[in-house]
């Protein structure tokens, strides 16, 4: 597809659509992998290659300085409102949400989804609703499984899915779970994406079933503030509350693995609901902790006062309260001091 103008914009419609938008989602172990691979990709590409790694919010990123010496394309942090040129890699920065939008980017601090702001699946989903068959989409290693759903959604638009053979990957969960929910269509180390890459590129965007309309499901998404979205639409609602803002979350099931979203746009895949309950039901032990201790000091104070006044009586009801309100007490400081962790701890094999 030609180049909308002499800086390499996107054009939105084409007599022949080429794979012009690529998405790349990685976690740990992603930024080996990405070095790998751009420092293997020719600078004539002609596409706009978008990167989200999952990173700390309230640290400086200096990943965009990493793959500009890795490889030739030029690397920089996405910016909100920016228009979209092919030969540019676009980093999502920490603490944000990055969307394509029609011709230009999005970024914002939009809600978390899977846990991690910035998330893999919103960058895929607008993706995948706004240029279709003209996306390729690619997991990277990583923990857990960010960005299946958002693969999933490329390939239903009639984009091309792509994962980071498991075996290669530092970090296999998320290549492999990307594996289980979306029809993959080339699973490959990395030294082999790039030459599949350019061939793709070169290629002509062929859809090999009907695509399907990838709905935009928050408003951070959307283009306009009148766009349409699918909001409740996406599935009834669940017997779950998000652990984020306590608002009801909603059952999504779209083919693939089942995932939830509140109304105000945080989103959990199954395995990322599971770790959020986690954390919160440790937040509510150790805040029973503190009320706990609170108690019992309230109460041995009751105790000693009543003591000081010669009521031996209801001293000792007040001491008897606090030694049953310490028991309480040990019980749930056993349960968070002594849990076992739920996942092994080992070393990435390499």
């Amino acid at each position: 597809m030609a180049a909308a103008n002499e800086s390499h914009g996107l054009c939105m419609g084409s007599a022949m659509a080429h794979h012009d938008v690529i998405v790349i989602g990685a976690s740990s172990g992603g930024v080996e992998a990405l070095t790998t691979l751009l420092a293997l990709l020719p600078e004539d590409l002609t596409a706009a290659i978008f990167i989200v790694v999952h990173v700390r919010p309230d640290v400086p990123s200096y990943l965009p300085a990493i793959l500009n010496r890795a490889g030739r394309l030029p690397v920089s942090h996405a910016v909100d409102g920016e228009p979209i040129r092919q030969r540019r890699i676009y980093v999502a920065p920490p603490g944000h949400q990055t969307y394509l939008k029609s011709s230009r980017i999005g970024v914002s601090r939009g809600p978390h989804e899977n846990l991690h702001r910035p998330a893999i699946d919103p960058l895929f989903r607008t993706a995948a609703h706004h240029y279709g068959p003209r996306v390729i989409g690619i997991i990277l290693s990583g923990a857990m499984d960010d960005g299946s759903a958002g693969l999933r959604a490329v390939k239903q638009a009639g984009g091309v899915a792509i994962v980071q053979d498991p075996q290669d990957a530092a970090f296999p969960d998320m290549p492999a779970n990307a594996m289980q929910t979306a029809d993959v269509d080339y699973v490959a180390s990395v030294v082999d994406l790039a030459p599949l890459l350019v061939s793709l590129v070169r290629s002509g965007a062929t859809a090999t079933a009907l695509p399907l309309e990838v709905p935009l499901e928050t408003q951070e998404e959307a283009s306009r503030a009148d766009e349409p979205l699918a909001s409740d639409e996406l599935g009834p609602p669940s017997i779950f509350t998000c652990p984020d803002c306590s608002g009801t979350l909603f059952e999504i099931s779209d083919g693939g693995a089942v995932r939830y979203r509140c109304r105000v746009g945080h989103a959990y895949s199954a395995e990322a609901m599971e770790s959020a309950q986690n954390e919160a039901a440790e937040r509510a032990l150790w805040s029973a902790l503190r009320a706990l201790e609170e108690r019992i000091d309230l109460l041995r104070k009751m105790a000693q006062r009543a003591e000081d006044r010669g009521h031996q009586t209801v001293a000792a009801m007040f001491e008897s309260r606090a030694n049953d309100v310490n028991k309480d007490l040990d019980a749930i400081r056993n349960i968070l001091i002594s849990s076992p962790t739920l996942e092994p701890i080992v070393e990435a094999e390499r």
